[in-house]
């Protein structure tokens, strides 16, 4: 008896509605989302020297809100500012204005961002399932699923995307028609694709389906939100069209002609079969659709809906719900068009990819609570047809068993994020505390010098030593042509200059480009070095023609130069001093 109390109260306790539960699991998903937040900010600020991966294009030249004189004249920095969306760069300039370096706050953020889309998760959830309990789950597990990315973490324009898409549905679900459209305004600021899904989910809405015909909405408001919507869309069309000095974008037949978007180039694209639907920039899946895998339970929500027993659980799944499938056909249109003008809407699995996580997550915590109830009710059912003695045994493990699983679920949703994931949660932090000495270095020297270097290292000089440099791997971003163009002959006359054994090549280099040091990793000398380079490789006939000099044994006059002009000398890395670097070549030609 005191078993079937006990289960009893479980499921009032677990499907209740009042206010009461609403508040408890709205404050549980909070305390989660906290915890998740807070174990990010542990890793950011586990040392001086970690950033997040994004982060290095995309907060470094906001230096400049704190210093006008750092990266004068940087091609770099000047083109992730231009691209920057002008609402998530402003953000940043009040912050800097405020005292708050740029790095910090990119750290701190993501806890705040995290909070407020666990938030409109909750809310969400509970416009298209009135379950309090549904809607914890959903939050979690999607809160579990972003910290198990890099968006929110990167502190960059994709941190806002989930928080101002979640808060866009619930407020259109709410028919808050004024609230929606400073959403999408604040979309087109922050984060400018997300800003076409709502437009499209606008105009999908106009329409509906009843009694076998298709009928346009009889609200001018309606219209009047999407008209709204479209000119805020359209002034994204005219900022971006500003862009036009790094401009114009890649085009289909340009980009497959590129190793740079080739499977292992730093944009890859374009992957074999059938995972260029699937995959990756083109695909679209996001990598972590399904994690935790728990939010798989929501492919099931179909069968669980259409099963002919009609549970008081399942009669309350709101016809909001159709929002889920409005949003994922809007999005699926968008990725079909990001296709057909590739580029021109920059990445496909921007779309899709985004809201098939909310959509997972949100049918997950109906699926699960669906389930759970049938678990309930099932046993329920089974103790009442089981009245014999004999059968006592299997009367108890009936009652048992919703307790078990019930429990066995809230904790595996509870604890498996984070206890038992190594590394969780995977925010995309690195800790560059080995290459210290290189960026103490490079911080004291004058603000205006131009560093020239192939190694990896040069990802980071710009954020930890507020330092230019000629070209990095990281910053190589192909999609503009405008500045890409310059990046690839940049890295091109470099490779040239670093493995040339003609003193002249090398003078023309330094001369051309004003270089006032050189970073060289130890192994730079190596032929492994080039041909196990990803990025490298990229720059043929260069890297092939580097490689195979080395090979044959030639002396590059770089390399002859390190012992007369190495400024600082470090476990992997050799720092040379380009006047001297000048003199020497000088001197060595004939």
């Amino acid at each position: 008896m005191l078993i079937i109390n006990t289960t009893s109260k479980v499921v009032t306790f677990f499907t209740g509605q009042s206010r009461q539960s609403k508040t408890f699991w709205f404050s549980l998903s909070l305390v989660f989302a906290t915890i998740y937040g807070l174990l990010a900010i542990q890793q950011a600020f586990s040392s001086d020297y970690v950033v997040q991966d994004d982060a290095r294009q995309h907060i470094f030249w906001m230096q400049r809100y704190l210093d006008p004189d750092l990266f004068p004249g940087d091609l770099i920095a000047d083109y992730f500012q231009a691209v920057a969306p002008v609402g998530y760069a402003g953000l940043y300039k009040v912050t800097a204005t405020l005292g708050v370096a740029p790095d910090f706050f990119s750290k701190i953020l993501p806890l705040f961002l995290g909070l407020i889309t666990a938030g409109y998760c909750f809310v969400l959830s509970l416009e298209i399932f009135p379950i309090p309990l549904s809607a914890f789950i959903s939050s979690i597990l999607f809160s579990q699923s972003l910290w198990c990315s890099d968006e929110l973490s990167s502190g960059t324009p994709r941190a806002f995307l989930y928080p101002l898409l979640l808060a866009f549905l619930y407020y259109l679900l709410r028919q808050c028609r004024l609230i929606c459209l400073i959403l999408i305004g604040l979309q087109v600021i922050f984060y400018p694709a997300i800003s076409l899904i709502s437009l499209g989910l606008v105009a999908i809405r106009l329409i509906y389906w009843k009694n076998r015909r298709i009928f346009l909405s009889e609200n001018w408001k309606d219209y009047l939100l999407f008209a709204g919507g479209f000119c805020l869309v359209l002034g994204l069309v005219l900022y971006t069209k500003s862009l036009s000095e790094f401009g114009p974008i890649v085009t289909r037949s340009e980009a497959v002609t590129m190793p740079e978007f080739q499977l292992g180039g730093r944009n890859a694209f374009f992957r074999p079969g059938i995972d260029y639907w699937l995959e990756g920039r083109s695909g679209i899946f996001h990598g972590t659709t399904f994690t935790p895998v728990t939010l798989a339970a929501g492919l099931a929500l179909p069968l669980l809906l259409r099963l002919p027993v009609k549970t008081k659980v399942r009669k309350q799944v709101s016809s909001s719900i159709y929002i889920l499938l409005q949003l994922l056909l809007t999005s699926l249109i968008l990725y079909s068009f990001a296709h057909l003008f590739l580029f021109q809407f920059h990445l496909p699995n921007r779309y899709p990819g985004h809201t098939i996580r909310i959509i997972s997550a949100i049918t997950s915590g109906i699926s699960w609570t669906i389930i759970l109830d049938d678990t309930f009710r099932f046993c329920k059912i089974w103790r009442s047809k089981r009245k014999a003695v004999s059968l006592r045994l299997i009367s108890t493990f009936s009652q048992i068993l919703p307790l078990a699983l019930t429990i066995v679920l809230l904790v595996t949703i509870f604890f498996y994020y984070p206890l038992f994931i190594k590394n969780f949660p995977k925010a995309g932090y690195g800790n560059f505390s080995n290459a210290q000495s290189i960026y103490e270095f490079f911080a004291t020297q004058p603000k205006d010098i131009l560093i020239a270097s192939l190694s990896g290292e040069a990802d980071n000089l710009q954020t930890f030593s507020a330092r230019s440099v000629l070209v990095s791997r990281e910053h190589s971003l192909a999609y503009h042509k405008g500045y890409y163009t310059q990046i690839r002959q940049r890295a091109e006359d470099l490779i040239s200059a670093q493995y040339s054994d003609d003193p002249s090549t090398l003078l023309r280099f330094i001369q051309a480009y004003d270089i006032d040091f050189w970073l060289l990793d130890k192994n730079a000398f190596t032929d492994a070095y080039i041909s196990e380079n990803s990025w490298l490789n990229q720059f043929q006939p260069m890297a092939n023609d580097a490689a195979s000099s080395l090979k044959q044994g030639i002396n590059p006059i770089l390399k002859q130069s390190i012992g007369a002009c190495t400024v600082l000398d470090t476990l992997n890395w050799f720092i040379l001093d380009a006047d001297c670097i000048h003199e020497f070549a000088s001197a060595s030609r004939p």
